[in-house]
């Protein structure tokens, strides 16, 4: 897998209105760090950008913070961490959800370090103030986030040589997610649900149908060079050219989009650049994508507001 590092910054703004009265709430969606040797200060300059900008009530890390989880090993990458998880606890609530990087190492022949690299992470999230989130609800007075671990068994699959490699479970999730019961939510706050990668069919849909919004990261965006997602946004084009693992056109990529009974799903596409999984001729110009953080304004529909 190659990661290279975005010069330019996205903030995509997304406006949601919900049909009932409650507090009007801005939430700041990043994840896609996977911090290593070849992530510079750059990337934490556009963390102080995007948080500038966006003025946060909430922000919400969508997994794969580190490369792979012996990052967590070397010194300078710790460094990296704990400056940019503190610059976001500083700013405003912040919680987290793990992605397979930051368990499982990005190798052709995966291997859970999960024993290791768990504790370790609970330890740096604690002490920069970062709540990580496993199956678990944070509340705060105007919205409550549920984040759902992607566990080994929605993450990797058996290879015929006995070893692993990844993969996205969705029947895993699926079944994961229908032990818990998500009928009664509530109509007092915002209702949020958080994974890392979106194994989403109809099932999980209906599961999470009381959550307004399900954001989900790890796909880098598609394989959408910078400029052509511009005018993808413009003709309200969602899909991705490749995403996320050599599905052509796969619209399970990118943007905010309506699913299920009255959720918005929303992917971010990360701080940085994926080329791995694209054609050739598209590698070199996906690596100078922008690194995005997405913003959502949640508020009352007007009408609502004098009800």
């Amino acid at each position: 897998m190659i990661f290279e590092e975005p010069t330019i910054l996205k903030v995509r703004k997304h406006e949601v209105f919900v049909e009932r009265k409650i507090t009007p709430v801005t939430v700041m969606v990043t994840g896609d760090w996977h911090i290593s040797p070849i992530v510079s200060q750059k990337q934490f300059e556009f963390l102080e950008q995007a948080i500038e900008v966006a003025k946060p009530d909430l922000i919400i890390l969508q997994g794969d913070i580190v490369d792979s989880p012996l990052e967590l090993k070397r010194e300078t990458s710790v460094k990296k961490l704990f400056k940019e998880l503190t610059l976001c606890s500083k700013a405003a609530p912040t919680v987290m959800v793990l992605g397979t990087h930051d368990y499982i190492t990005p190798t052709r022949i995966a291997k859970s370090l999960a024993g290791f690299a768990i504790p370790r992470m609970k330890k740096i999230c604690e002490k920069c103030n970062v709540t990580l989130l496993f199956d678990e609800f944070f509340e705060l007075p105007a919205i409550r986030v549920f984040g759902a671990f992607q566990d080994e068994k929605c993450t990797l699959a058996y290879r015929k040589d006995g070893l692993f490699s990844h993969f996205d479970n969705t029947y895993e999730f699926e079944k994961k997610l229908s032990k818990f019961d998500f009928s009664d939510l509530g109509t007092d706050k915002v209702n949020w649900f958080a994974s890392h990668a979106p194994m989403i069919n109809e099932k999980v849909a209906e599961d999470l149908a009381g959550f307004d919004i399900l954001s989900f990261g790890h796909t880098h965006g598609g394989i959408v060079p910078r400029g052509i997602d511009d005018i993808f946004d413009q003709a309200g084009v969602n899909f991705g050219f490749i995403s996320p693992h050599g599905t052509p056109f796969n619209s399970l990529a990118r943007g905010m989009r309506a699913v299920g009974d009255g959720s918005l799903m929303l992917i971010n596409t990360g701080m940085t650049g994926a080329s791995f999984n694209a054609p050739r001729v598209l590698q070199k110009m996906n690596a100078i994508k922008a690194a995005e953080v997405s913003v959502v304004e949640i508020k009352n529909r007007p009408e609502a507001e004098t009800e």
